[in-house]
């Protein structure tokens, strides 16, 4: 069964119907998409929610999958990382990329890689690599900078109004 790896959210989803309604859409139409903003502006909690959402759809049938790279320090680490995130075993004597690779070639799925800023050029070179060889595959990223690669269209989420409260 498909997973997001990720921890149910504890509140509920309130103020970003249009947002959520909008990254879906452009899902649609696009093989990656990056939500990007200043940290602490819901890019993490907006991205879970289209996952959710998406995970029980019929439009990646292989499931939604969470890597979530925060703790990740070390870039080198990323593919094993991505692999981990999907349930893909390394093999003995064999680059985890390709068997990533081979894994992913023929699965319908979306990708949610969180936290991409502090690992920006080599999400960027894992995400074209999985995209040229995996043509079923999409990617949903977030990070505080664009990846900057072809085919990349970028969302800004912005912060959140507070009811009641005029801005100065």
């Amino acid at each position: 069964m498909p997973t997001l790896g990720a921890s149910v959210p504890l509140s509920s989803f309130i103020g970003r119907e249009r947002e959520l309604a909008d990254v879906k859409r452009l899902l649609a139409d696009t093989r990656l998409l990056t939500l990007t903003g200043p940290g602490g502006v819901g890019k993490t909690r907006l991205a879970l929610e289209v996952s959710r959402e998406l995970n029980s759809g019929e439009t990646f049938a292989d499931g939604v999958w969470f890597a979530g790279l925060a703790p990740l320090a070390d870039a080198a680490l990323l593919p094993q990382t991505t692999a981990a995130a999907l349930g893909v075993r390394e093999e003995p004597g064999r680059a985890v990329l390709e068997t990533l690779l081979e894994s992913l070639r023929a699965r319908r799925l979306l990708l949610v890689l969180d936290n991409c800023e502090h690992l920006v050029e080599a999400c960027a070179e894992l995400v074209d690599t999985l995209l040229h060889a995996c043509p079923l595959l999409a990617i949903l990223a977030t990070s505080r900078e664009p990846l900057n690669i072809a085919g990349e269209a970028v969302w800004a989420v912005s912060p959140l109004s507070v009811p009641g409260r005029a801005d100065t």
